[in-house]
């Protein structure tokens, strides 16, 4: 096995726990890369670790945009709004951290793919 792929493992697998994959996961494992199925596995399954990681991590609580909606059509200063305010930054405060790993994750995820179907073309 080449640099190269060894990376390219490396990079696979560090994905795959950074979206908190199982650790029984293929995904986990040394990968034949030289198969087109298995580099479309790999893609496949870190496509649904990433769907999954969303799913599960996603903070609960309120909606900001819907918020700052309600917000829009209350009495500027009134308790409401400052309710409403109140609400929308505690509601951010929550999701800000996750949009901010969730952006690290989708960028790496991109890369990643871009090198596995790379390899995906100069299999065929």
């Amino acid at each position: 096995m080449n640099d190269d792929t060894l990376e390219l493992q490396q990079k696979i697998i560090d994905l795959a726990k950074s979206t908190e994959a199982p650790k029984e996961s293929y995904l986990m494992r040394r990968l034949f890369l030289d198969d087109p199925e298995q580099v479309q596995s790999v893609i496949d399954g870190l496509t649904l670790s990433l769907i999954s990681y969303c799913y599960h991590r996603h903070p609960r609580g309120e909606n900001v945009h819907e918020l700052m909606e309600l917000l829009d059509k209350v009495e500027p200063g009134s308790q409401e709004a400052q309710d409403l305010e109140h609400r929308a930054d505690e509601a951010a405060a929550m999701q800000i951290p996750f949009i901010v790993t969730l952006n690290r994750l989708v960028e790496e995820y991109y890369d990643l793919r871009k090198q596995l179907e790379a390899k995906l073309q100069g299999a065929r």
